[in-house]
């Protein structure tokens, strides 16, 4: 038998990894979130329509929008080394076929199709940016062994709500179209999300990235009712002892998966976002885990590799060749080659991009902005570069974007 088909027969019966039960966690019926087959090349094509179509209206000239378009295509194909993704996931209306773009069809998702038209002719020069990644609170009750804010965690807040606003409201006008709260816990400034969602633009999907404290059906029912995408829950291995001890928290995993039950009774879409350690990765946990996101009905699995900062600051968490070699096997089995996977969660892996593209850091697709509302060039680089509240924002994103990543310009490479 299939040595892959074992391992998910396994996984199965692991009964630890279901949410608990309770009468608000009953979810409402409905398609299961990803899907393969005639209907996701159709929506495909469809897709690719509306590329095209806001092609035409970004360049005016026909022949220059297909050229701009099958640069786009080409791009793709570097990006996910030739591969085709077999899958997409359909949340409320809308198809997702990656974690970091908006769902289409969307005001949103058209925005970021121009980006990435600007962005793959254009390159530095292009004055438009696509996502932000922004820490809003210092508070958590968390001890996660891989947090990159661990030494401003629990100290005063230095950002209002009207901050908050303030600041989102700068990078929309430069183009920005998915915007990831994080922290801290950003569930400890749950009002002030609701009060950032009310006054938002609405061509701007929100995700916000959470340990699963303290969600309940109420609050996921009202933060998708405010314009909230979705979740991305942290969950750091498929045994629940394993995660509690990563996170520092005993109940944090059953936590999790609470909260996942609660964002998909809500129609909230929902990530599961793994730091892949050298502890955890193999073949059988990284299938075993797939089960388990899919078993929770999560549309997306996120692979983090741990870098030294933080709390891994001077620890020997770089992962080795072989490590980065089993990763990135399961990433294209799971998304592109066995069909084993077909209704599975799509995987995003930032380091198989990163290795072939280049980080997309450095304000060439996202910045992070930190606790007190400083720009960094991504979530591992510690340097402040600059306020997000204060200035010429464009002139500031203008030069990050020449400059690019020089801290950690070697991260992704294999070592």
């Amino acid at each position: 038998m299939n040595p892959t088909i074992d391992i998910l027969h396994e996984a199965k019966t692991k009964k630890t990894w279901f949410a608990p039960s309770g009468k608000e966690l009953v979810e409402k019926p409905g398609l299961l979130p990803v899907f393969s087959g005639p209907k996701q090349r159709l929506i495909r094509l469809m897709i690719w329509i509306n590329i095209l179509a806001v092609a035409f209206r970004t360049y005016k000239n026909p022949l220059g929008a297909i050229a701009e378009t099958k640069r786009l295509l080409k791009l793709r194909n570097q990006f996910r080394s030739g591969h085709s993704l077999k899958k997409f996931a359909h949340i409320d209306g809308r198809y997702f076929f990656t974690y970091n773009a908006p769902g289409w069809p969307s005001a949103a998702f058209n925005r970021y199709i121009s980006h990435q038209l600007r962005n793959n002719r254009d390159g530095a020069t292009n004055d438009t940016i696509h996502s932000l990644v922004f820490a809003i609170t210092k508070k958590c009750g968390f001890k996660c062994e891989h947090c990159c804010e661990w030494e401003h965690l629990n100290m005063p807040e230095k950002l209002s709500r009207e901050d908050l606003l303030k600041l989102v409201s700068r990078f929309g006008e430069l183009g920005v179209t998915q915007v990831q709260l994080s922290g801290g816990e950003p569930l400890n400034r749950f009002q002030d999300i609701l009060f950032l969602l009310n006054h938002a633009r609405r061509d701007i999907d929100f995700w916000m990235l959470t340990s699963g404290y303290n969600l309940s059906v109420e609050k996921a029912l009202k933060l998708k009712e405010h314009g909230l995408t979705g979740i991305t829950i942290s969950i750091d291995h498929c045994e629940e002892s394993k995660h509690d001890k990563f996170r520092g928290v005993q109940g944090s995993f059953q936590r999790a998966l609470h909260a996942a039950a609660c964002a998909r009774h809500a129609e909230l879409a929902v990530c599961f976002s793994l730091c892949a350690t050298s502890s955890f990765i193999s073949k059988e946990n990284l299938f075993r885990y797939a089960q388990m996101a899919k078993d929770a009905g999560a549309s997306f699995i996120q692979i983090l590799e741990p870098r030294a900062v933080g709390h891994y600051k001077d620890k020997p968490v770089t992962l080795n060749s072989r490590e980065i070699g089993v990763l990135e096997s399961v990433y294209e089995d799971m998304n592109y080659r066995s069909r084993h996977f077909d209704d599975f969660p799509i995987i995003i892996y930032h380091g198989y991009y990163g290795r072939r593209i280049g980080c997309s850091g450095s304000a060439k697709d996202y910045v992070y902005v930190d606790t007190d509302g400083d720009v960094h060039s991504c979530p591992f680089c510690q340097k402040k570069l600059f306020s997000a509240l204060d200035g010429n924002l464009l002139h500031h994103i203008r030069q990050l974007k020449q400059l690019g990543c020089t801290v950690f310009a070697n991260c992704s490479k294999k070592n």
